[in-house]
């Protein structure tokens, strides 16, 4: 709280400093500007306007390249937090089906998970896919139709992928789910 009202003040007294500078500067370049010919202020002109165009547009770049670099670091923090909900999910599938080796994840390893998960969602995430997650908590807990859960899991899976920039296109709406199903006839059961 102190830093920020140290660094609002140092501001105005940078903004102060430079208009103060500027008048006294105009004060001084004015007599030189008016004895000048016609020929030489447009010359200066032109070269001024394209040195303060060069300028933002270095700034400008500069400032999209970090932004890009702070995504893509970024970008791999999610992928690892997408992973560990992927993985919770194929691990619940897997204890279902008997044809697959692997136990069914008890209850409070679900909770004991999600609550770990939701606490570094909170600062990963986009917030389709922190609304996705809260779609599928208060389906689950209101409704215990397996459809609607696995709608609600593919929602998650379509806001996990277009945060970290991948594409749903072409996928229809229950194809992320269809993934994990041991048998691809029931997906008619979801619909």
């Amino acid at each position: 709280m102190i830093i920020r009202i140290l660094q609002r003040i140092f501001r105005i007294i940078l903004i102060i400093i430079i208009g103060i500078s500027l008048v006294y500067g105009f004060k001084e370049l004015f007599p030189f500007i008016k004895n000048l010919d016609i020929k030489n202020i447009g010359t200066i002109a032109t070269g001024s306007i394209t040195l303060i165009v060069g300028l933002g547009a270095v700034l400008i770049s500069q400032n999209q390249i970090k932004k890009r670099e702070l995504a893509e670091a970024h970008r791999e923090n999610k992928i690892e937090l997408y992973n560990r909900f992927n993985n919770k999910i194929f691990e619940l599938h897997a204890g279902i089906n008997e044809n697959v080796t692997g136990d069914n994840p008890s209850e409070q390893n679900l909770i004991d998970f999600m609550v770990e998960f939701k606490r570094d969602l909170m600062f990963r995430a986009s917030p389709e896919v922190i609304k996705s997650i809260i779609n599928f908590e208060e389906s689950s807990a209101n409704e215990k139709k397996l459809n609607t859960i696995l709608r609600k899991v593919d929602d998650i899976y379509r806001a996990m992928r277009k945060d970290i920039g991948l594409s749903n296109f072409g996928l229809d709406g229950l194809e992320m789910i269809q993934l994990s199903l041991k048998d691809k006839s029931e997906k008619w059961k979801i619909r």
